[in-house]
């Protein structure tokens, strides 16, 4: 059988068809891969939600009268234990404060002034474990500060409802009985606090550890230092804890931090003083 030539047109027709049936077929594998990407993407965030609401979540500064609850998780003594923790990192004592009262978190390590205030908020917290909370009360190097006396019409950078406030007030207990003025502001990030200090911007703070350490450095002077009545607490949500699974993970969370305690009566504070460093770094680039 004998056929006439084959037109252009009907060649240019056919890879023109074939090119559409590659692409048809290029975009429904793509589809299908990006469908399979999404699943596995969405699964593996439900994973990971489930996980962490499982998890004993507790808030904490890069302070370091939390440094046993942060060592405890360098160490993986949590993991060790079978306990499943999960370490929120907070930039204020008054951000922890908030996340026990929305509920984000089981426990954090607060102080005791503090708790009573959010207990009279109606949180409901109870005190599970002591930190060695340390306070100095420092002067800008610009504010030519060396006597608690001097601090007359001068203004001190605290929280809001916590110890460092409430040191602060006894501090100047002696000026204000006299009815002489000292003005205690809320600067609850200690980064900016110490940023405040540093620059001037407040004559002095309320600081703890690492923090006073880096405002000594930039020439800070020390008047008073206070080490609190053992305020510094690791509460939790006496509500969130009342289930027997919740009840476990808080006595291996407690051993764990208590090995910590261990390792730093051993070696110095100081020992782990690079593992602070690097946490308070984290923190602030974010």
């Amino acid at each position: 059988m004998c056929f006439g030539a084959v037109s252009p047109l009907f060649i240019t027709f056919v890879v023109i068809m074939k090119s559409i049936v590659y692409i048809i077929f290029a975009l429904s594998l793509l589809s299908v891969c990006a469908c399979g990407g999404a699943d596995n993407a969405r699964q593996q965030a439900e994973t990971r939600q489930r996980e962490d609401s499982a998890a004993l979540k507790v808030g904490v500064l890069p302070t370091e009268d939390c440094l046993p609850v942060i060592l405890a998780g360098r160490m993986r003594l949590y993991d060790t234990l079978g306990v499943s923790v999960r370490l929120k990192y907070y930039k204020a004592l008054s951000e922890c404060g908030r996340a026990l009262k929305d509920s984000l978190v089981e426990g954090a390590v607060i102080d005791s002034t503090l708790m009573a205030w959010l207990n009279g908020q109606g949180v409901g917290l109870s005190s599970e474990l002591r930190t060695d909370m340390h306070w100095q009360l420092l002067t800008a190097k610009k504010a030519r500060i060396s006597r608690l006396s001097q601090l007359v019409d001068k203004i001190i950078a605290a929280d809001s409802h916590g110890e460092s406030h409430r040191l602060a007030e006894l501090a100047i207990d002696s000026l204000t009985r006299k009815g002489q003025l000292v003005f205690i502001v809320q600067v609850e990030d200690l980064g900016v606090r110490l940023s405040m200090l540093n620059t001037g911007n407040v004559d002095a703070a309320m600081l703890p550890e690492p923090y006073a350490s880096k405002a000594r450095k930039a020439g800070a002077r020390v008047i008073g230092q206070v080490k609190s009545r053992p305020a510094g607490v690791v509460a939790f949500r006496e509500k969130a804890m009342r289930s027997e699974t919740r009840q476990k993970q808080l006595e291996l969370f407690k051993k764990a931090v208590a090995m910590a305690k261990d390792s730093i009566s051993i070696n110095g504070l100081s020992h782990y003083k690079e593992l602070m460093d690097m946490k308070y770094l984290e923190i602030y680039r974010k």
